[in-house]
């Protein structure tokens, strides 16, 4: 049976004659009797008994009405849906995303999903990664953007873009510095501003100091990555950045080199497994590819 038949099948199961049936689906009496006989030719057995009191489903047909109710109501919900997105303009976006993409990278993509749909609202929370999981599973978010693929098996994870890390220091202090050969050299002398807590990229800075042969004091530790950028931005020390905070650096405050040995970091869009993206959610992400590539096309490395 197909679609068609279910419909003008169920239609006859619910009104009990041929002439209701088509009435009920704004189709002739006797399309709906071709529909009936062609279904009954393909199964190989009556749908229907004419009785005194009209069209009498026999036991087969009894059985079919079941699964094709089912799908019948999956048709019409489809049917309603299909017409909900033509006309769909208000709604909410809830988004998730970590604090380097909240300040780096969020804001153009908000602008632009404000000019192409004005009427939908938007609900930002930047939170850490590991707060990524809760946020998600309990539909508190719709997605989420973040580094790294996300562990948990109820979330999925979408590739979007691969960049490479940078070690990012202040203009004059790295002008300031020796005029040696290598980078370690220059930056022998200069502090390392360093990460605590989850941030995806304090391991990337713990290594570079090492590979660099970075003095092993204490020094600065902060939470966040925006920090340690506006105390390297004041001559206070370098730090590493991710190519979306690398390509918003002020060129004529700061200095920006990729570390190539480094592996690259990803940029990932999260969602449950179980409850994929909205309307809504999805026409943001169809934007996120464009305004990645217009972003990163002078610094990505394929």
């Amino acid at each position: 049976m197909n679609l068609r038949q279910i419909e003008v099948f169920q239609a006859v199961l619910q009104t009990g004659s041929m002439s209701a049936a088509a009435r009920l689906l704004c189709i002739t009496p006797s399309a709906v009797s071709k529909a009936v006989a062609h279904a009954e030719l393909q199964l190989g057995y009556r749908l229907f008994d004419r009785t005194p009191a009209g069209l009498t489903p026999t036991p087969e047909a009894q059985v079919l009405a079941v699964e094709s109710g089912n799908i019948h109501r999956q048709l019409n919900a489809l049917q309603r849906t299909a017409r909900n997105l033509a006309t769909a303009e208000q709604g909410e976006v809830r988004l998730a995303a970590i604090p380097s993409i909240s300040h780096e990278f969020l804001p153009t993509l908000l602008f632009r999903h404000a000019q192409q749909h004005p009427q939908v609202g938007v609900e930002v929370r930047t939170i850490h990664q590991d707060q990524m999981t809760q946020a998600l599973l309990t539909r508190g978010v719709d997605f989420g953007l973040g580094f790294f693929e996300h562990p948990h098996p109820q979330i999925h994870s979408d590739l979007l873009v691969s960049g490479r890390l940078s070690l990012a220091v202040a203009r004059s202090l790295w002008e300031s510095a020796p005029r040696a050969a290598s980078m370690a050299a220059r930056l022998a002398q200069v502090p390392v501003i360093r990460l605590v807590g989850d941030d995806p990229m304090r391991h990337s800075i713990d290594d570079t100091a090492r590979r660099l042969g970075s003095p092993s004091t204490p020094g600065i530790q902060v939470q966040t990555s925006r920090l340690a950028l506006e105390l390297v931005r004041l001559g206070m020390g370098w730090t590493v950045v991710d190519f979306l905070t690398a390509t918003r650096l002020d060129p004529a405050q700061m200095v920006a080199m990729e570390l190539p040995d480094l592996p690259p970091m990803s940029l990932y869009c999260y969602h449950a497994s179980a409850h994929p993206p909205g309307l809504h959610a999805t026409r943001m992400l169809t934007m996120l590819p464009g305004l990645l590539h217009a972003a990163l096309s002078p610094h990505t490395r394929k």
